[in-house]
């Protein structure tokens, strides 16, 4: 993570921002290209506007519409805000204490539940928010253990100190996290194979020398994958366990709030258990993007039950 990276959760937690905040929409998109999360031209494309037009509007020199192009600016921020920001729901409070009290007892954690929860936005936003001594990797099937060892020394920075064998590479990341001990977060660890999720026992450490706190996190799967006969050492260092469930109805609710919308209860219900019979967050993040883009091509300023209705048609089963 960037070391900005808590400004910009900061960012993206002040969501309820409209067109009437010209000044502070400008502000925060400012900040938000000088991170390098957005460009100029992701917002004209958003905008339809030039990015020259985009640059002047910026930096608050624009002569044309302003009303016009601050409302469009607002849209995208909003826009951007829904898509990025991480509701301190239930699910995320729960990834969050198991994270830290990995943490603070430099101990292995495991975190399991269905796809599309909310895993990884949790987890990348505690990264965000204590980058000081967390580290979040997320690895592909393809992730053998040679590749693991050089991505842990990008990560922390000493890729100029990998030399020799397999075994000095991982000598050298062990004495640094010996030095600079760090809570090493892998998400999506089902992906990899047993014998590239073995070297974090080394990496861990003993009962008398945890160089590190190790979160892995993934679905059901990951579960099984630690039953393999080779991971029983590893098994026996996973002393903490998390279950993550669904998100409250009253949580959905914050969830679409993000988004401008005229939506009723018993709107929001239905959508709360349609998201729950798919993928959950994920699931209901999608409708309501899509609710968005029908509400922008119907030309209305906010998401009614039509635009929901005819989302559900453009969401794939």
């Amino acid at each position: 993570m960037a070391p900005n990276a808590a400004t910009r959760m900061e960012l993206i937690e002040q969501s309820k921002i409209s067109s009437g905040n010209s000044d502070e929409v400008r502000k925060r998109l400012n900040q938000l290209l000088t991170e390098g999360e957005i460009s100029q031209r992701d917002i004209s494309k958003f905008t339809r506007y030039s990015t020259s037009v985009i640059s002047q509007a910026l930096s608050d020199s624009y002569e044309g519409d302003v009303e016009k192009i601050e409302d469009a600016l607002a849209r995208f921020y909003r826009n951007w805000l829904a898509k990025n920001a991480v509701v301190e729901t239930g699910v995320v409070k729960e990834i969050h204490a198991t994270m830290m009290l990995a943490w603070k007892r430099k101990e292995m954690a495991r975190i399991t539940g269905l796809f599309g929860r909310g895993k990884s936005k949790a987890l990348s936003r505690f990264v965000a928010l204590n980058s000081d001594f967390a580290l979040y990797l997320e690895l592909t099937s393809t992730t053998s253990a040679a590749s693991l060892l050089h991505r842990l020394a990008d990560a922390l920075n000493i890729s100029s100190k990998m030399s020799g064998s397999t075994d000095d590479k991982l000598y050298t990341i062990i004495r640094e996290l010996q030095r600079y001990p760090k809570l090493l977060v892998i998400d999506e660890a089902d992906n990899l194979k047993p014998r590239t999720l073995a070297i974090l026992k080394d990496i861990h450490g003993d009962e008398s020398a945890e160089r590190c706190a190790i979160v892995l996190a993934g679905t059901d799967r990951l579960k099984k994958l630690l039953l393999d006969p080779t991971l029983g050492y590893l098994r026996r260092r996973i002393r903490i366990t998390r279950e993550i469930g669904e998100i409250t109805q009253q949580e959905a609710k914050k969830i679409v709030d993000m988004w401008t919308h005229n939506l009723d209860g018993q709107d929001l219900k239905e959508m709360w258990d349609w998201s729950v019979r798919k993928f959950g967050v994920a699931s209901l993040v999608a409708l309501m993007t899509r609710s968005y883009d029908v509400m922008q091509m119907s030309n209305k300023k906010k998401i009614d039950s039509d635009c929901v209705e005819m989302a559900y048609s453009y969401l794939v089963d």
